[in-house]
């Protein structure tokens, strides 16, 4: 047979000649001839490829990037014997997995997709940051504005100063992460000889946002580009086969391809590069992607011929596109949700072909009753009708419809009043991508005019549509756009599930007692109406947090599981783990620990250190003795270093959840709740919290920062280490704790995602980083923090951010002692 793909990569790019980056593809280890100098200095065949398939793909990649010149030879032709073009099932099955391979050894967006938030063991880019004369902190500020960018598949290279003492500073703070590196420029290419792209960059310069992105924009087609910032300096991208040809010939990049130059006001300003923004959607930047690769596969026909593949290629990648968003849509339909956005009433799955949500409550239950049956319809779990299967416990809506049940049962007739509420699933229904910063101001279920006098909104939104909802300043609500007080209830508690702050118009005492006396005080608060974005985001979470440990389906079926059946551990025990070298910091520890209000705790505190003699040993012992909960107290040696005693405490732990506290940071009762809720509804491995909220203790000041930045999947250095929650698996998973002094927190988030995980970033409110000038692992100057400052207050602030506005800052966190 033809081998009909070498084919069509020849034809559309018109015999090897034209500017396509992946014309390598053709290249096959049974046809190809290369000098042995050149072999041997692109490092011959990979020796790891070990299955069938892609090995020669692979050294056709290096060769391409090493700037090696690929020329066809027609008269040069091989006779493959066999099946040809049409590999094996052996062999499909193992081209699969070198896929898979090649993904982290071929720096090329066809073989890697649109994998945003990913890293590869060969990066896409090389980026050099020209450090100069540049002060450490601005060479920092600079690699975290490019590492943070919108585009992730990259390694940013510092240029060294080992004389320079600030530099050791930098390096503590950025050699840790794997996608940093510290040398000389000169050796860029040498060190990353086959990444995509290399990036030149001043550190000290006013880089654009998302510069790689921008400079990548500018390239197009041409060998490289430069962008001219603000001041005349000049940032630059070059392909790297060019650079490698320039080399080797010793002569100017130009020879090799077209320079672009722009200056990045311009670049910025128009059109496209709005398109190219972190605030397009990934959805546009993907259309636009594809709709390039067709533009572009279109400008290379020359013939008719050509024309008659690029229409079979056309209707197959269109074929495959449609299929993909037919099985996506149906995905979307069983889980729940609207293809178009926002979530579906309870029970409206089922309807459309899905079954509700299918994750296991606590036990078997059957729901008996039109109210029972509402009350669990967002389930799949709850069966409506005896059928044979195993049952631990009946719902019904009242005891005579129980019957004859040889289980038990509870009775929403004799149950509290929220019991008959409609539970939502939190999976569907939560607060992710919750939106800080609202366009439009107050909004209403129904008709604005019917809400009652002194009530006020300007539209009308429905209650299915997330995307509306989460663009309002409130929701304005009345007992008249709903047909009853439970059905009322229901509502409510799902928007405030998903972070709507909802204001109540009307005064109803039976809907206090369905919602619950917290989360109707936080609706009927008339602080609501003309709050501040900072007022608004706290009511939200009040609200939230209410409703997702008290409405959802997990928090139902505790409630009706603990009054039929007491006993059973329906919520996870969290370990907090608590290191600390300083013995004046313990009381306060123990207090912050005490304080929590979710029920099921132990505190592991590791006293690390030769400062704890056997006094303060029985001292702490005698206060810990006072905690509702088990305390555990380890000695660990001044020889241990952090992430060592953590794993020892990791160790000593018997919670199925771990959690880390640091003894110099403040943190609200109801923080360990959110973290816990956090990791339900995202189902990550991993949750924390930002460090949004900071008091220089120096200063005295209170700031807030990375403002809007919560309920996402975050950045790699934008969580508080002192915030991390994660099950003793996936701490297991991720390899544990990694023995090191400092950057434990920062690594551990890397090995998660290494792992395969995710992390999620739920809202920073109930966390307080506190900075005293001296004495953290971590060690930044006032300056930092201020410039990060969205908003700063004089004095300590607690209220500001979400602690108990009678909070008193401990006199001890002034100035600890060093750890």
């Amino acid at each position: 047979e033809r081998p009909e793909w070498i084919e069509f990569h020849m034809a559309r790019t018109n015999e090897l000649t034209s500017a396509a980056d992946d014309i390598f593809r053709v290249v096959t280890g049974g046809n190809l001839g290369v000098s042995k100098e050149f072999f041997e200095a692109v490092g011959g065949f990979d020796e790891s490829f070990t299955q069938w398939g892609a090995e020669d793909t692979e050294f056709g990649y290096r060769a391409y990037t090493r700037g090696g010149l690929l020329a066809p030879e027609r008269a040069a032709f091989c006779w493959h014997q066999g099946t040809g073009a049409s590999p094996s099932e052996a062999e499909m099955r193992s081209r699969e997995l070198q896929r898979a391979k090649i993904a982290h050894l071929i720096a090329h967006y066809g073989f890697r997709g649109d994998a945003r938030g990913r890293s590869f063991t060969v990066p896409q880019y090389a980026v050099t940051l020209e450090s100069g004369n540049s002060p450490a902190e601005d060479v920092f500020l600079a690699a975290e504005r490019i590492l943070g960018g919108a585009v992730h598949d990259l390694v940013v290279r510092i240029e060294d100063r080992p004389e320079d003492p600030d530099f050791e500073w930098l390096r503590r703070q950025l050699d840790p992460d794997p996608r940093v590196s510290f040398g000389s420029p000169a050796s860029a290419l040498d060190d990353f000889p086959v990444s995509a792209f290399h990036v030149s960059a001043p550190a000290g310069a006013e880089l654009v946002e998302n510069l790689v992105h921008e400079l990548r924009a500018e390239l197009g087609e041409a060998a490289s580009a430069v962008l001219v910032l603000e001041g005349g300096a000049r940032a630059s991208i070059t392909r790297t086969w060019a650079l490698h040809r320039s080399r080797r010939s010793a002569g100017s990049i130009d020879r090799w391809g077209a320079r672009k130059t722009a200056p990045a006001g311009e670049a910025r300003s128009t059109a496209k590069a709005v398109l190219r923004s972190r605030r397009a959607s990934r959805r546009v930047r993907k259309v636009r992607s594809k709709a390039a690769r067709v533009l572009y596969e279109l400008r290379q026909v020359r013939s008719f011929r050509q024309a008659w593949r690029f229409l079979r290629w056309f209707a197959a990648a269109a074929g495959r596109r449609l299929e993909g968003a037919r099985r996506y849509r149906l995905m979307q339909l069983r889980r729940g949700l609207r293809p178009g956005g926002g979530f579906l009433p309870a029970g409206r799955a089922g309807r459309l072909g899905g079954a509700g949500a299918a994750y296991p409550l606590g036990a078997e239950m059957i729901a008996l009753g039109p109210k029972a049956g509402r009350v669990f319809a967002a389930s799949a779990r709850v069966r409506r009708f005896f059928d044979g299967r195993h049952v631990d416990l009946v719902l019904a809506d009242d005891p005579g419809l129980a019957g004859e049940a040889a289980v038990p049962s509870v009775a929403l007739s004799e149950s509290p009043p929220s019991f008959s509420v409609p539970a939502f699933d939190l999976l569907t229904v939560n607060p992710i991508r919750w939106v800080r910063e609202p366009k439009h101001g107050a909004a209403a279920l129904g008709p604005p005019a019917m809400l009652p006098p002194g009530a006020s909104a300007r539209r009308r939104v429905d209650r299915s549509d997330r995307r509306a909802l989460s663009q309002i300043h409130h929701l304005e609500d009345a007992a008249v756009f709903h047909s009853g007080a439970v059905e009322r209830a229901g509502a409510l508690a799902a928007l405030a599930g998903m972070g709507v702050v909802v204001h109540l118009a009307d005064q109803d005492p039976e809907l206090e007692a369905l919602l619950g006396a917290e989360l109707y005080g936080a609706m009927a608060d008339s602080a609501v109406l003309d709050a501040d974005l900072d007022r608004r985001e706290a009511l939200s979470i009040a609200m939230r947090r209410e409703a997702l440990r008290s409405h959802s389906l997990p928090a139902r079926a505790r409630q009706v599981i603990s009054a039929g059946l007491p006993g059973l551990p329906l919520l996870a025990d969290v370990s907090i783990l608590a290191p600390t070298k300083r013995p004046r910091m313990v009381p306060r520890v123990l207090a912050a620990a005490a304080s929590q209000t979710y029920p099921r705790l132990e505190l592991v505190l590791a006293l690390h250190g030769a400062g704890f003699d056997r006094g303060a040993r029985a001292d702490i012992e005698a206060r810990a003795g006072d905690l509702p909960f088990p305390v555990r107290i380890l000695a660990a040696g001044e020889e241990l270093n952090l992430g060592q005693v953590l794993e020892m405490a990791s160790e000593a732990a018997e919670g199925t959840l771990l959690t880390k506290l640091d003894d110099d940071d403040l943190y609200s009762p109801e923080h360990v709740w959110d973290l816990v809720l956090a990791r339900q509804y995202s189902k990550a491995e991993l949750a924390a919290k930002g460090a949004e909220f900071v008091y220089l203790a120096d200063s005295d000041l209170t700031l807030h920062r990375f403002c809007g930045k919560g309920e996402a999947a975050p950045k790699l250095v934008s969580i508080a280490g002192g915030t991390l929650l994660i099950s003793r698996r996936d701490l297991e998973e991720a390899g544990g704790w990694r023995r090191a002094p400092r950057g434990v927190d920062t690594a551990l988030i890397e090995d998660v995602r290494r792992a395969g995980g995710s992390v999620y970033r739920t809202h920073g409110f109930g966390y307080v980083l506190v900075r005293h000038g001296s004495g953290h692992t971590w060690e930044s100057g006032d300056g930092y923090f201020l410039r990060q400052a969205e908003s700063v207050r004089k004095g300590w602030d607690p209220g500001f951010a979400g602690l108990d506005p009678g909070t008193v800052f401990p006199e001890a966190l002034r100035r600890p002692d060093p750890v």
